[in-house]
C-alpha cells in the first residue's frame, strides 16, 4: 500500500449521478427555497440599512 491511501479500492465505485445532476438538483432547490433566504436577507440587513440612513441624516442635521 502506498503512502497517504486509505487501502479501500475506490475504482470500482459508481454513482447513480452525475456533477451536473447534483447542480439541478441544486439549484431546483434553491428555486423551492429562495424566497425563504431572500426573506432571511431581509431580516439581516434591513435594520443596517435604515440605522446608516439615519445615522447619515442625523449627522448632516448636525453641521
Amino acid at each position: 500500500m502506498e503512502e497517504g491511501t486509505t487501502g479501500i479500492d475506490w475504482s470500482g465505485l459508481s454513482l447513480p449521478f452525475d456533477v451536473g445532476d447534483l447542480i439541478t438538483s441544486g439549484n431546483g432547490l434553491l428555486g423551492m427555497i429562495g424566497g425563504f433566504v431572500l426573506v432571511a436577507l431581509a431580516f439581516i440587513f434591513v435594520p443596517k440599512v435604515i440605522t446608516l440612513i439615519r445615522q447619515s441624516f442625523s449627522a448632516a442635521r448636525g453641521k
